[in-house]
């Protein structure tokens, strides 16, 4: 068996108006079916209006993952709630664009601005292009 590659976990924030999907390491198709249940669940478990998938710890995505990943914020959008994507960097941000993704689910300051954990670090919004953001360290609370 070999060592875990990819994680993700789903939390609520700013008192139950967002639920953050994020995700960590390699996701490829090994992925495939627990990022399709966390998805589905972001959207059906809660009465969140807005959905956040939150790329800062992801390397990698496969185009299983990046097929589920569009599933899932088609999902979102299906059930009349927002949804968007932040902190996609690297080749995973390469991949986005080339795909067409960040164009459909591009993030913005305010939808971004709730995304926190207790105790834990303030996640950066996607910057609309390349720039002096995509550098900023991420700000300890």
């Amino acid at each position: 068996m070999r060592p875990e590659h990819f994680r993700i976990a789903r939390v609520m924030i700013d008192g139950g108006r967002e639920v953050c999907v994020r995700l960590f390491g390699d996701l490829d198709g090994d992925a495939r079916d627990e990022l399709r249940r966390e998805l589905v669940d972001a959207v059906h478990d809660n009465a969140a209006p807005l959905v956040v998938v939150d790329l800062h710890g992801a390397r990698f995505l496969d185009s299983e993952a990046i097929g589920v990943l569009l599933d899932g914020l088609l999902r979102v959008q299906e059930a009349g709630k927002t949804a968007c994507i932040v902190n996609a960097r690297g080749v995973v941000r390469t991949v986005l664009q080339v795909t067409g993704i960040l164009d459909l689910f591009g993030a913005t300051a305010e939808s971004s601005a709730g995304l926190g954990v207790p105790g834990g670090t303030r996640v950066l919004p996607l910057p609309d292009r390349p720039g002096p953001a995509e550098s900023l360290p991420r700000e300890a609370t």
